[in-house]
């Protein structure tokens, strides 16, 4: 996903200033470095809620000497999924890859893509699970999320993986650490969207990196 001559490349980490992103447009914004302020709130994405718990709250932190974007407000609510919305994209086919790290959380300990974002309550999401070693996809339908799909494949806490989702057409793949766990076809959500990440619950998840490479608007 580096070498991409079509598409925007956003680099995601001590969040500092926003940028557009459209198709046919190729674009590296590094957003890590000395400069980074640990408590500061995330700036290249828009903090939204699905579900339950109060307000989200993304901001920097050094976890493992890496300045990273964590959701820290840990309400221990099930149903409770805080979103860091990318509003500069709007795209119908995008490729998203992210690295993070499972750090801690007694109900889920999970770290998230979401792609065709209309709102806070629509969209999909791809996500990998630490405390239940798997990775699912699921479309979010008027605050109602479903599965579509899921496989079972092990997601140590405490280390740092890769996950990816591609949308294309009706066609989602979806992979963790290089290997492809699923692909579906899935026809819920037609219209072109936002991204961003997305966590549940209790989660503390660092997020290092978010590429997002835009197939077609």
């Amino acid at each position: 996903m580096r070498a991409i001559l079509h598409g925007c490349v956003i680099l995601l980490a001590s969040l500092t200033s926003a940028s557009a992103c459209a198709a046919g447009e190729a674009r590296v914004i590094r957003l890590a470095g000395p400069e980074a302020v640990a408590g500061a709130p995330a700036e290249s994405c828009r903090p939204a809620l699905t579900g339950q718990g109060g307000p989200v709250a993304w901001q920097v932190l050094l976890v493992h000497n890496r300045a990273a974007l964590v959701e820290g407000s840990r309400v221990a609510v099930d149903n409770r999924f805080p979103l860091c919305i990318v509003d500069d994209v709007k795209a119908s086919d995008v490729e998203l890859s992210a690295s993070f790290t499972p750090i801690a959380g007694k109900i889920d300990q999970a770290a998230g893509l979401i792609f065709r974002v209309a709102d806070a309550n629509n969209y999909y999401v791809a996500r990998a699970n630490a405390l239940e070693n798997n990775v699912n996809l699921y479309h979010v339908t008027n605050g109602v999320r479903r599965q579509i799909a899921g496989v079972d494949v092990s997601v140590p806490s405490g280390k740092t993986h890769q996950l990816a989702v591609r949308m294309e057409g009706n066609t989602i793949k979806v992979s963790l650490d290089g290997r492809a766990l699923i692909e579906v076809a899935d026809r819920t959500i037609q219209s072109p969207g936002a991204v961003g990440l997305w966590t549940k619950a209790d989660s503390f998840t660092a997020f290092y990196e978010l590429t997002i490479a835009v197939i077609r608007e």
